[in-house]
């Protein structure tokens, strides 16, 4: 899919063509939230290695209505340039989107976004023809110009949200709800103080800092696990002695961001990893296998179990430990 800031644009766009127009941006919250409705709440959230998920582009929609209303003020009043958008988006990426309400996001696009059709059906011919400069493309625009543009750019993220279902859509649960648990706790434990997360809660238990470093060798130890299990016939896998392992790598005296960035980067790689398992791989039952020892959920000896319900046994005991660090630190679901 090509890059938004890729796109080119031609300028003078005939005023007969504003009523089509109009009914293009008029319909797009109706798309939008067609689209987010259709898809389970898990992939509305899903966070494709940490870009923005579906909720959020619908979100980012919503984030630049108050610029395109600006501008509409600039053609009234004659500004010979546009006011410029935030090319970092940074809105978008700080609004938390996530965690809004469904309704309550679209209710308030479809609000913001009716409020501009409204205004510009009342318009005249001359009033649309009028020119300014568009400040990225550097090229003059009129408003008929500049809702062609806002219509592609609805079109141009509602493709990408939509891309997003049909990606996350054949993907195995376990593998969306790791990355979800990723992206949902990383601004969370982001946000601990200095003097928190290296703050053991007793004697002989974890900092934050070395939770994470534990839930890093679990990535570590269970990438193999993974990948090896696509190679043999068995679920019969190494373990390791988890406190040595924090203790020896002194998680304690690492960097907070460093741990956190490695952490997300690893997780994310084994949701790719989760996806890539063929069905009846992750499917196929296996009497020979060590989840009695391994697994936080153990399956007996004698029982069958499943590559997905290991995958999927790796996400629960992470957000076990999640759990551990974000109810004492801050509020808010953990993952």
């Amino acid at each position: 899919m090509k890059r938004w800031f890729d796109r080119t644009f031609a300028s003078g766009r005939p005023v007969s063509e504003a009523p089509q127009l109009l009914e293009r941006l008029r319909l797009a919250p109706d798309r939008i939230a067609a689209a987010l409705e259709a898809a389970p709440a898990r992939i509305r959230v899903y966070k494709p290695d940490g870009r923005w998920s579906m909720q959020e582009h619908a979100g980012h929609l919503l984030d630049l209505e108050e610029l395109w209303a600006t501008r509409l003020n600039d053609f009234e009043q004659g500004t010979a340039v546009l006011h410029p958008a935030d090319l970092q988006n940074r809105r978008t990426h700080e609004a938390r989107h996530n965690e809004r309400d469904l309704a309550g996001l679209v209710g308030s696009f479809r609000t913001a976004r009716m409020a501009i059709v409204d205004r510009l059906q009342r318009w005249s011919p001359a009033e649309m023809a009028r020119l300014s400069r568009h400040p990225r493309l550097d090229q003059p625009m009129s408003v008929v110009d500049l809702c062609h543009f806002v219509a592609e750019h609805d079109d141009h993220h509602l493709a990408a949200a939509t891309a997003i279902a049909a990606a996350a859509s054949v993907m195995p649960d376990c593998a969306v709800d790791l990355a979800n648990a990723v992206e949902g706790a990383l601004p969370r434990l982001r946000a601990i103080e200095d003097d928190a997360h290296g703050r053991r809660p007793a004697d002989g238990k974890w900092s934050p800092r070395e939770i994470i470093g534990h839930l890093i060798d679990s990535a570590s130890n269970n990438h193999q696990r993974f990948v090896r299990a696509m190679f043999q016939d068995t679920l019969v896998f190494p373990g390791y002695e988890q406190d040595a392992w924090v203790a020896l790598q002194r998680y304690q005296d690492a960097r907070w961001e460093d741990l956190l960035t490695l952490w997300a980067a690893f997780n994310h790689h084994l949701s790719r990893v989760m996806a890539a398992v063929p069905e009846d791989v992750r499917q196929r039952q296996h009497l020979t296998h060590n989840l009695d020892r391994i697994a936080m959920r153990p399956v007996a000896q004698g029982s069958p179990a499943t590559l997905e319900y290991f995958m999927e046994d790796y996400v629960l005991h992470l957000q076990h430990h999640l759990r551990q660090i974000l109810p004492a630190t801050t509020s808010g679901p953990a993952a």
